[in-house]
């Protein structure tokens, strides 16, 4: 008789969210006290966790220890994580704070944004600094979150459950963060996300003045709207791209550089070929442009800014005879060819 196997196992993240009850459990006196003092006596081995249950449920262990462990995890994206409330998946697909500032500047005077698929309110906290924001998830776990970590850099946000898909709250813009791991890996191509491509363009149609963010791998050209395409860059990683449209729209492509604040634009028809290239020579300047400024296929317009050619027809490297690059670019001395 042939031997049955068991079927391999299929490993899935874990995206574990918090309960509403541990939610308020965890922005009590004794939750907050439980994870600041989880920092100093963690609950990661079994001995470890047998003494906090002593004092606690296994439930606010758990939800305590989960919390330590995301905000070690987000300082990298927010000053203020200590205080803050996370789940994994949410956190990682949130804005960090500077990339989330740099976008809610040009929300600046609008008298209401919607940002929907708010997650744990990375970008919500941002624009409430700015105006009025009333925030969209279907989480009700994932809403007190982002109300908490608003309120935690001093703003306040309206919150409504409902499908990003159909439901519109009353605004005079939108920001949307589409969900790139809606059926399962993180996806770059614009049609997966949930919101899907299609639902996208609905929800342009229906506000007219929108930031949608995407993946800086994402196919631009297919776009079923007219949108501005900037890639944002944050200490030199390209981290994503926002579609702009309506007013909100202010180039056709566009690099911009964090926390520097430097930026590189075109115009819908500005020529973005490249300059005929040029090989390097001992002496020249070789520059290596900013992630972003490549993915914004904005190379050839910084070369003509710069007075400087590629090194070959398809190799983003810029060589000059001067190194001032306007923070665009990182410069390098070619000391011989060989």
């Amino acid at each position: 008789m042939a031997r049955r196997h068991a079927p391999p196992p299929v490993w899935i993240r874990e995206d574990r969210l918090p309960t509403l009850e541990e939610v308020t459990w965890l922005t009590s006196p004794e939750g907050r006290s439980t994870t600041t003092e989880m920092q100093e006596s963690p609950a990661d081995t079994p001995a470890a966790i047998a003494r906090w249950r002593q004092r606690l449920s296994a439930d606010q262990v758990a939800a305590a220890w989960q919390q330590v462990q995301l905000r070690r995890a987000a300082r990298s994206k927010f000053t203020r994580a200590a205080e803050m409330l996370f789940d994994r998946v949410a956190l990682e697909q949130a804005s960090d704070e500077v990339v989330a500032a740099h976008k809610a500047r040009r929300f600046a005077g609008i008298s209401r944004v919607a940002d929907l698929c708010c997650g744990i309110g990375g970008d919500a906290l941002a624009l409430a600094r700015v105006c009025p924001v009333v925030a969209l998830d279907w989480s009700a776990v994932r809403l007190e979150m982002t109300r908490h970590n608003v309120a935690v850099y001093g703003g306040t946000v309206e919150t409504v459950r409902g499908d990003a898909s159909f439901d519109r709250p009353e605004a005079e813009a939108v920001h949307v963060d589409p969900d790139r791991r809606a059926e399962g890996p993180r996806r770059h191509d614009l049609a997966s996300g949930s919101p899907s491509l299609e639902e996208l363009g609905r929800i342009v149609a229906h506000y007219g003045q929108a930031a949608i963010k995407v993946s800086p791998g994402a196919d631009f050209s297919t776009l079923p709207f007219d949108a501005e395409v900037e890639l944002i860059s944050h200490r030199g990683e390209c981290r994503q791209a926002v579609l702009w449209t309506g007013s909100l729209q202010q180039a056709y492509r566009r690099a911009a550089i964090l926390p520097e604040g430097v930026s590189l634009s075109a115009g819908r028809g500005d020529d973005l070929s490249w300059p005929e290239p040029r090989a390097p020579r001992a002496g020249d300047v070789l520059l290596e442009p900013d992630a972003s400024v490549i993915r914004a296929d904005l190379v050839g317009v910084l070369a003509r800014r710069l007075g400087a050619a590629p090194v070959d027809p398809q190799i983003a490297h810029l060589v000059s005879d001067r190194a001032e690059t306007g923070g665009l670019a990182t410069a390098f001395r070619v000391v011989d060819v060989a």
